[in-house]
């Protein structure tokens, strides 16, 4: 765990300030960031920029430009440090659920093979190192998962109170420590974007899968009505309490300090501080709702996976030859990830509910992190390839389980040492085009691996375009 989280903070924080002056979407979040703790001229601004998202993200950001400066590599170290720490979440996460599952030598390379694949995956590896808002989430995310598996992805008969927690904690997590701590990081990865809270939806669904089978012989005679019936009675008190009410009070107090008003006053009077939250809200919901146009970069949520329409974050061009930070995904990660998670759904299905808890813990994270995009971007334009970068740590997951499973088998060991080689190469291979180091034109153009880049109506891209904004994108697949 150590190395792993070594080599991913090494890979974040080198050459962080590259590329100078502002990338992508920092216009809006370093800026605003700059505004909640600095608040002075030299942030360029006399307002907030953006008001799409809750405050969180901004203040994650703005806790680097306080520590270091405001410029490159003070607003981007928080994403930085956030990216580390996630790829150090996904090992505890996976050696936890392979542990007693498969031998320790094999656990730990699963654990090891998923926050390795995070470490270098392309998209994990660029949103860490922009000012932007999604390595947040991705942390906060992994925690959430993390945090309710140790309250409820327990072995029979250990209950996640029996924790060793102190006992004024156990009275204020109602016996759940760890369940405080999922809604916890719940309310942050809301605080941080809407999008955050998708996650909820596969915790939700995995907690009552454990505790209609944690306790079976209560409810055995009345089969799976009486079981589901007992674990609502059960849970409903701390689910509603610990994952509902603490993480709108972190959502709440993620407002401190940026709406003013009276707190001991009626949230519809005028002047009331509850008043000014609520107006965001509605005013984030009439921005996410009413957003239209097309925008060269967008794609559709299916494509994802598949790497159709990456998206330009920085290119450069001059006589030492071109300079791009591309938010991309690893082929050679991505796309097996996909057979692995559908690998992990036939085994979750054909497995009884107590033997597939590690299956069901990935499909239920994946899924609920991506579907709701499948269905929600039909109501609304602009949405991009980053969006899925929640979902990512569990496809990693995915292919450590299996890395894990083979582990047993000397062709096993050998196809895990040829996986990684290839994995490790193309990571290699595309680094350049993830950090701005600089290329020869025909150096970028063995990057560009699909170049359909018709666009109907409008000029086709011959060379990617960070500036524009505007516009239909190609129908084809296109790198550019």
């Amino acid at each position: 765990m150590a190395v792993v989280t070594a080599g991913a903070a090494t890979l974040r924080l080198t050459g962080l300030a590259t590329p100078t002056g502002l990338v992508f979407d920092e216009i809006f979040y370093a800026r605003n960031a700059c505004r909640f703790v600095v608040n002075t001229a030299q942030c360029g601004i006399d307002d907030l920029v953006s008001g799409a998202h809750p405050p969180l993200g901004n203040w994650l950001i703005g806790i680097g430009i306080r520590l270091f400066g405001y410029d490159e590599f003070g607003w981007r170290i928080a994403s930085a440090v956030a990216g580390t720490i996630s790829v150090a979440i996904l090992y505890v996460l996976m050696r936890r659920l392979l542990a007693g599952r498969v031998s320790a030598a094999a656990a730990t390379v699963g654990a090891a093979a998923a926050a390795s694949l995070l470490a270098i995956d392309f998209l994990h590896l660029v949103q860490s190192r922009v000012a932007m808002l999604d390595s947040f989430v991705t942390m906060f995310v992994i925690a959430v998962v993390l945090f309710a598996v140790l309250d409820g992805g327990r072995e029979h008969g250990a209950r996640g109170e029996d924790l060793g927690a102190p006992r004024w904690l156990r009275r204020l997590s109602l016996g759940r420590p760890w369940r405080l701590a999922a809604g916890l990081a719940l309310g942050s990865a809301i605080a941080v974007k809407w999008s955050g809270g998708y996650v909820a939806i596969g915790v939700v669904v995995l907690l009552v899968l454990w505790e209609m089978t944690a306790e079976p012989e209560r409810d055995r005679t009345g089969g799976w009505r009486a079981a589901l019936g007992g674990a609502f009675r059960r849970e409903v008190l701390p689910s509603l309490v610990l994952l509902g009410l603490v993480p709108l009070v972190v959502y709440v107090a993620s407002y401190a300090g940026r709406v003013d008003g009276e707190l001991l006053a009626l949230p519809w009077r005028e002047g009331s501080a509850w008043r000014g939250i609520l107006e965001h809200q509605l005013a984030m919901l009439r921005f996410h709702l009413g957003l239209g146009g097309d925008h060269p970069y967008e794609s559709a949520p299916w494509s994802w996976l598949l790497l159709r329409r990456p998206v330009a974050y920085s290119f450069a061009s001059g006589p030492g030859g071109y300079r791009e930070i591309l938010a991309i995904g690893n082929p050679l990660t991505w796309w097996p990830g996909l057979i692995a998670l559908a690998v992990v759904g036939v085994r979750s299905v054909r497995a009884g509910a107590g033997l597939a808890r590690l299956e069901i813990v990935l499909l239920a994270a994946a899924v609920s992190t991506y579907l709701p995009w499948l269905i929600l971007s039909g109501s609304r334009s602009q949405v991009f390839l980053w969006y899925l970068l929640p979902t990512i740590p569990f496809l990693c997951g995915a292919l450590g389980l299996l890395a894990a499973l083979a582990w047993s088998s000397l062709a096993g060991r050998v196809a895990i040492g040829l996986a990684a080689t290839a994995v490790a190469a193309s990571f290699v291979f595309f680094h350049p085009i993830l950090t701005a180091a600089p290329m020869t034109p025909d150096e970028w153009r063995s990057r560009i691996w699909f170049s359909d880049c018709a666009r109907p109506g409008a000029p086709t891209l011959t060379l990617p375009d960070d500036e524009i904004n505007q516009g239909p994108p190609p129908g084809g697949w296109c790198w550019i």
